[in-house]
């Protein structure tokens, strides 16, 4: 005879049978989809990465990988796009009670901090390798940079700008530039393991010396 309604909550959740895999929520399987990009890209190159492969990596069917994303092109531009532009585009959110230098630090320092994890520099290593010969990576690329959004890095220079602190011409030029000499020299350190990776005290004094030879060449724009 079936329990009644009272008689099954008595008895606790149901057990779940020997040897069942856990039933995974969808953004974990998003996340571990992902993951498995980021390490089959770096593995095989853009061209070789099949859908086989990274069901493999993955541990998911194919099925369950088409279901979230409808296209390899799909899978791999939004893996670009989360991890290596979000973390320009992604709101750090700065104080905006702080002097316009520390709030800059502020905003690097997070963007570094992202930058430097793991996965981004397992991504970016198999994108600088890819960048040349793949037309697909790098029509990726232009994409998610022209549909992209003010980064917080021009964000910051913009407000700047309309405040008058400091003489702003382009902003694109110049934010592309204070990216490059402080994140981005970061980058290349890692990637050529130039040194031991820096602790988190290291790269605010590292940025921070950068953004005051930055905003010091600022102050001898006269117009």
């Amino acid at each position: 005879m079936r329990p009644c309604p009272d008689e099954a909550v008595a008895q606790g959740p149901e057990k779940r049978c020997p040897g069942r895999p856990p039933v995974l929520e969808e953004g974990e399987r998003r996340e571990m989809i992902l993951n498995a990009a980021c390490q089959v890209l770096d593995d095989h190159g853009y061209q070789s990465a099949s859908m086989d492969k990274l069901a493999q990596q993955s541990g998911m069917s194919k099925k369950t990988i088409y279901q979230m994303f409808p296209s390899k092109h799909d899978l791999f531009r939004t893996l670009i796009s989360e991890r290596l532009f979000d973390m320009k585009h992604a709101s750090v959110c700065p104080c905006r009670d702080l002097p316009p230098e520390e709030e800059l630090v502020q905003i690097l320092t997070s963007i570094a901090a992202n930058a430097l994890q793991a996965d981004r520099m397992c991504l970016i290593r198999a994108i600088v390798g890819e960048i040349r010969d793949s037309a697909e990576i790098r029509k990726i690329m232009q994409d998610i940079e022209i549909s992209g959004n003010c980064n917080q890095v021009e964000a910051w220079l913009r407000r700047q700008q309309a405040a008058g602190t400091y003489m702003i011409d382009d902003v694109e030029d110049l934010g592309h530039g204070l990216f490059s000499m402080t994140v981005g020299k970061l980058i290349l350190a890692e990637l050529f393991h130039c040194r031991d990776p820096a602790t988190p005290a290291e790269i605010e004094a590292n940025i921070r010396r950068w953004i005051r030879i930055f905003l010091g060449g600022l102050e001898q724009i006269v117009y």
